[in-house]
């Protein structure tokens, strides 16, 4: 048996082999298609659930504090919430498209768009007044004063 394709009979035409890997490329451009789209939606109702992206952060133990750190370039100030209740601290906003790109057409989307929220639980207790929140240079610092017991009241915290 031969392991060559298949030249077919007279009047038919060949029958080209099977090649997995052309079938894998196809499906990853057509995958990268829709993310693409989803993405320049927004991630709005319009994408379903897919939110697009959330800010990656790093949270820290010191002496006095907890600290948290998150990558939000492109995000405008007041563009972001923060609330605390209890032990948990949510972290909001949303990641707008420059006007020049919503209304160009796009060759390739990388950077994603769109809202999001991330909710993060602090291992102890924090004092709500003390609380601070700056951003600089596209990353927000939160410095959450420990307490010996959290309160549980919902606190929103201004980002200066």
């Amino acid at each position: 048996m031969s392991s060559r394709p298949s030249r077919g009979t007279k009047g038919e035409s060949p029958v080209a082999a099977w090649d997995p890997l052309r079938e894998l490329t196809g499906l990853k451009e057509r995958l990268n298609r829709l993310f693409e789209t989803a993405l320049r939606r927004g991630g709005g109702s319009d994408a379903g659930e897919f939110s697009g992206w959330a800010p990656a952060v790093d949270l820290r133990e010191e002496r006095e504090a907890f600290v948290l750190m998150a990558e939000v370039p492109g995000v405008p100030k007041g563009g972001i919430q923060l609330r605390l209740e209890g032990r948990t601290l949510t972290l909001e906003g949303e990641r707008p498209m420059a006007r020049e790109s919503r209304q160009a057409e796009h060759l390739r989307v990388e950077r994603t768009y769109g809202p999001f929220s991330r909710s993060v639980q602090l291992p102890g207790g924090v004092d709500e007044r003390r609380v601070v929140a700056r951003v600089s240079q596209g990353v927000l610092e939160v410095r959450l004063p420990k307490m010996a017991r959290g309160r549980g009241n919902p606190v929103r915290i201004r980002v200066g």
